[in-house]
């Protein structure tokens, strides 16, 4: 155990300025003294420990120190590498190309990259494709890097096109969707552009000096209000109905689900496809009603109006 602490310090402290005892003796759940032992025991086996006194002050490592690759086990490295292929495949960046080649190379010589098995994969990209979002992510990467300004259209939810000029400042992968982190000039303010909302981007010539905030994901919106809906599918859906749903059926083959209410719930189960009743809230089983009739109105108009003009060429 304390030998796993002390390797837990020497990481912590090449990745802080510095640190005081009182925060490393939270942290680990010891005594300040603790701690005094522990890093006498890190400057023992040479790795140079600089303690600053004062307000402000604390401990760290020598700023010319670097660390020893074995430090690192193989599994450690090989978590590194999955992410590191994950975040290349989609940015094919030249310097994540130039890491991976450095980590892989810490593994035994006598495998090579076979030391670092694919155990985990990770995708950025939905299946299909998507290429268009590709090249975004890729060109506006590149902005960041250069420091350059950018020009798109942005439609928010709900409202019409804007022109937005932003300093790109982080990309951000969520909820299977790409962001934008940016400080909007329009706004005056930073803000998180959703990437499948913008259109028409363009790289100014424009260089601007990155700020120094950094990326904090924003406050989390307040739960909404939810509805239990009691669905039952078809026997044939039964088994999609259970992989979207995440659970099983009861006994009369029928799924209860918390949704939040509204045009979200009526959306969900179309998205669903044919195949799915709504037996309760009896409302929204009305609502439903009203809307997949809206729906085959408008498809059997246009129909009509295809098959008319098809028998008038005839």
């Amino acid at each position: 155990m304390k030998l796993d602490r002390l390797l837990s310090i020497v990481v912590l402290l090449l990745g802080r300025e510095r640190l005081t005892a009182a925060e490393l003796a939270r942290r680990f759940e010891v005594t300040e003294r603790t701690i005094y032992r522990d890093l006498d025991a890190i400057n023992l086996a040479g790795i140079p420990v600089v303690a600053w006194p004062g307000p402000g002050g604390g401990y760290g490592l020598d700023p010319d120190y670097t660390i020893d690759r074995r430090l690192l086990g193989l599994e450690e490295l090989g978590a590194i590498v999955s992410a590191l292929k994950g975040v290349n495949a989609a940015l094919e960046d030249r310097a994540i190309g130039g890491a991976l080649e450095k980590i892989e190379s810490l593994g035994p010589r006598t495998e090579g990259k076979a030391a670092f098995e694919d155990r985990v994969v990770i995708e950025l990209f939905p299946w299909g494709g998507r290429e268009d979002e590709r090249r975004l992510v890729k060109q506006i990467e590149s902005a960041i890097a250069e420091r350059r300004l950018i020009s798109f259209s942005y439609s928010s939810y709900g409202k019409r096109p804007e022109r937005r000029v932003v300093e790109p400042m982080t990309l951000v992968f969520k909820a299977y969707a790409w962001y934008l982190w940016a400080f909007c000039r329009l706004r005056g303010d930073y803000r998180v552009f959703k990437l499948t909302r913008i259109r028409d981007l363009a790289l100014g010539q424009e260089r601007f000096k990155r700020r120094v905030s950094a990326y904090s994901p924003p406050a989390e919106p307040a739960a909404p209000v939810q509805v239990e809906l009691l669905l039952r599918p078809s026997p044939e859906k039964a088994s999609k109905a259970a992989e979207w749903f995440g659970g099983e059926a009861d006994s009369e083959g029928r799924f209860r689900l918390l949704v939040p209410e509204g045009d979200w719930a009526l959306d969900f189960v179309l998205g669903f496809g044919p195949g799915l009743e709504i037996l309760e809230p009896e409302s929204y089983r009305l609502a439903l009603a009203e809307r997949a009739a809206g729906i085959a109105a408008a498809h059997s108009a246009k129909a009509s109006k295809s098959a008319a003009a098809s028998a008038s060429q005839k």
